[in-house]
């Protein structure tokens, strides 16, 4: 739903989501829940500073468009409900792409091959991506893993322990845990790493990332939307700070601007029927849901896959933050 200011009057249109009419056609309809949310606010606009005087710092702010109400879910900057009105800093969850466990972005998404023969194709130096682009489905002992990290992404809060304790975890906003909703017609469960993994760095300033082998996560629940489920995974306190005269520089480590809290690897495990090789049936699913016989940017034209584009939507527990990670499963076809 969504409020539409027209002729003064806050109007309020609220439309069901495609969830909310499959329900309300079975008959069991009920509103027991909302969230609120400023997707289209850019409050880089509020001017402390307007020549015009203070009634107008949001004035940019106030006669911004809003959005109508729309039928698919998707809120990117849900709104909390803070007992603590002395919070100076939010924080952030940020996919880290700088460790050298970290898979990284390739044309905007996280690659999971669906089975090793895809894997080792993308992960060619000369056919394909090289390594570093791609995460094995199900595999829970991974060169390269989705790596979050929660975080003060502001330059004005130094990466110090001092710093983790004063904005993060006396404010109760240390993360300890995270809750991952996936789409469970293509996704079996989500791998994480223990509440015990370290992420520290030397006196230096150089890291040597853990390599921990990840945990399954079968307390899986049933989430809000139709088609997806939920479930709970650690997050680990980080010990990575700003070292005196390091050779190594933070930035190289970790994707915030502050200093970070907490981090954790993810992968997933997928519908077995996924993981055919090319000389085996596909499932019907690649062509349903997603494109086959298609190329990929990066690789070798020689080569044709099936690609199903989906994404984490990770909310962790304390803080709040949420971030909406893109992946594509993905298997070789020829």
């Amino acid at each position: 739903m969504a409020f539409l200011d027209n002729s003064g009057d806050i109007i309020l249109d609220a439309v069901l989501t495609e969830t909310g009419r499959e329900r309300m056609a079975q008959g069991n309809f009920k509103i027991v829940k909302f969230a609120l949310g400023d997707d289209e606010i850019n409050y880089a606009l509020y001017n402390a500073n307007h020549p015009s005087g203070s009634g107008y710092e949001d004035l940019e702010i106030l006669q911004t468009p809003i959005f109508e109400a729309v039928t698919q879910v998707g809120l990117n900057s849900s709104l909390l409900s803070l007992t603590d009105n002395n919070l100076l800093y939010m924080s952030d969850l940020l996919l880290n792409e700088k460790l050298t466990t970290a898979v990284k972005l390739k044309n905007n998404t996280i690659y999971i091959a669906v089975n090793s023969q895809t894997q080792t194709l993308l992960d060619d130096s000369t056919n394909g991506f090289d390594v570093g682009y791609t995460i094995l489905a199900g595999n829970r002992t991974p060169s390269r893993m989705i790596t979050l990290e929660s975080c003060m992404d502001n330059a004005d809060i130094a990466m110090t322990r001092a710093n983790q304790n004063t904005y993060m975890t006396s404010k109760n906003m240390l993360d300890t845990s995270a809750t991952i909703l996936f789409d469970n017609n293509f996704i079996t469960y989500p791998l994480v790493s223990s509440g015990q993994v370290k992420f520290t760095n030397n006196a230096d300033g150089s890291m040597n990332p853990p390599t921990p082998t990840l945990q399954t996560l079968t307390n899986i629940s049933a989430a809000d939307m139709s088609g997806y489920s939920q479930t709970k995974g650690a997050m680990s306190r980080a010990s990575i700070f700003t070292k005196t005269n390091a050779s190594v520089s933070i930035s190289t480590l970790v994707q915030s601007l502050g200093v970070v809290g907490s981090m954790a690897y993810l992968n997933v495990g997928v519908d077995p029927a996924l993981t055919t090789t090319m000389t085996q049936t596909a499932s019907t699913k690649w062509t349903k849901f997603g494109n086959t016989g298609v190329t990929i940017a990066g690789v070798s034209n020689s080569y044709t896959f099936s690609t199903i584009a989906l994404s984490l939507d990770i909310t962790a527990n304390n803080s709040g933050a949420t971030i909406s990670v893109p992946i594509t499963l993905v298997k070789r076809d020829t």
